[in-house]
């Protein structure tokens, strides 16, 4: 099968849009198929074999995230000639419409993920005033968008009952990233001292994690405060935030003002193998996000035998057992405390979470969600030819 896929970022940038992509495109190469990526130019992007890049500007922030503009190019002789089977868009805005346009003109069908709640980050829009108006374009966009798509893909059936709330008829298929299992395990006594030592973390001490992006989306100032009181409580506690983002300064401000530095460590920006480690040496992963739509570092925590305490929202919901290999908890600081503290002081609660969670990551793994991918994609093919001959 040949895959067009349409998105508005790609390499270099990093999120998780990117991540999934990546992951599709390798394990769907691995099975014989072959995986075209249109994005918007970056100044920093290499060249790659089938990757198409389109004119794109920047704004000023976020930097990394180059504009697509690809109406200012023509790619459609091009395209036509890749004789594509499927295209499959990542955003709903010009690169989605381009896909989509593409699609009208070859008679194929197209897949819609919808990757994220994107109204839950208008607080990005500059101007107050403008915030609900954005919302409310963002709904209507939304729905008008994977109503002509010929199957919608989302990362969790929370997202498939929002999506169905905005008016969405298209029938909704439930598909996680997957993730590959041999790159997490649960550190042994010497790897975890290794690289504690490495990054200036005391080896006694017990570990709170959370990798992702350091940005306002991701509340991680209500994290912060809830540490203060955890450590207040578990002294010998530590919390590594694993990763960058616009936050990251006002984050180590207020640890500051917490007084909580000794105990927190911001190791930046890590390349994905240093990050996976970090998944094996923790005690808790903690995820005080409402935003995210999966959020796929909880799997890959739970890989690692790593118990989680979640918001229960959204993406969370569909990863955690509560009360079998974490707890999802309700947005109130007590609440997020109460069970941190629980298993930071029960050790063989924490280890009998930690091996449920490694069996329950199980069936996220990218072999089994890639499967599901491809008979999507044939399925959708199947309906759309089928009901233009009837």
């Amino acid at each position: 099968m040949k895959i067009g896929i349409f998105t508005e970022c790609y390499k270099p940038t990093i999120n998780g849009v990117v991540s999934s992509i990546e992951t599709f495109r390798t394990q769907l190469e691995e099975k014989g198929h072959e995986v075209f990526i249109f994005a918007p130019r970056h100044k920093q992007a290499k060249p790659m074999p089938n990757v198409f890049r389109v004119p794109s500007i920047t704004l000023p922030s976020p930097k990394d995230y180059p504009i697509g503009i690809p109406y200012l190019t023509n790619l459609h002789p091009l395209i036509s000639r890749l004789n594509l089977d499927i295209v499959h868009t990542q955003h709903i805005f010009l690169m989605g419409g381009f896909g989509q346009n593409v699609a009208r003109k070859l008679n194929i069908p197209t897949v819609h993920t919808y990757h994220t709640m994107m109204t839950e980050y208008s607080h990005y829009v500059p101007i107050k005033m403008l915030q609900g108006l954005v919302k409310e374009f963002i709904i209507i966009r939304s729905k008008r968008f994977c109503n002509r798509a010929n199957r919608v893909i989302v990362p969790s059936h929370a997202v498939a009952e929002v999506l169905k709330s905005y008016g969405v008829k298209t029938q909704i298929e439930v598909l996680p990233t997957g993730i590959d299992l041999k790159q997490f395990k649960k550190l042994n006594l010497a790897e975890r001292q290794r690289l504690l030592t490495k990054y200036h973390i005391p080896v006694k001490r017990k570990i709170l994690l959370f990798v992702g992006r350091l940005a306002q989306e991701k509340n991680l100032g209500f994290l912060l405060e809830s540490f203060k009181d955890i450590v207040e409580k578990e002294p010998n506690v530590h919390l590594v935030l694993v990763g960058s983002g616009p936050d990251e300064e006002n984050l180590k401000s207020q640890s500051s003002k917490l007084k909580t530095e000794d105990n927190v460590t911001f190791t930046g920006f890590l390349q994905k193998p240093e990050a996976n480690k970090f998944f094996g040496a923790a005690d808790i992963f903690v995820f005080p996000s409402t935003t995210d739509t999966q959020g796929i570092v909880l799997a890959e925590a739970m890989a690692s035998s790593t118990p989680v305490v979640a918001i229960n929202k959204l993406g969370p919901k569909d990863f955690v057992n509560n009360n079998k290999d974490g707890f999802l908890v309700n947005l109130t600081k007590n609440e997020f405390v109460d069970k941190i503290l629980r298993l930071l002081e029960n050790e063989k609660l924490r280890r009998k979470f930690g091996q449920n969670a490694r069996e329950n990551a199980k069936r996220l793994s990218i072999e089994n969600c890639t499967k599901k991918l491809i008979e999507i994609y044939h399925d959708t093919k199947n309906s759309y030819y089928s009901q233009q001959t009837t």
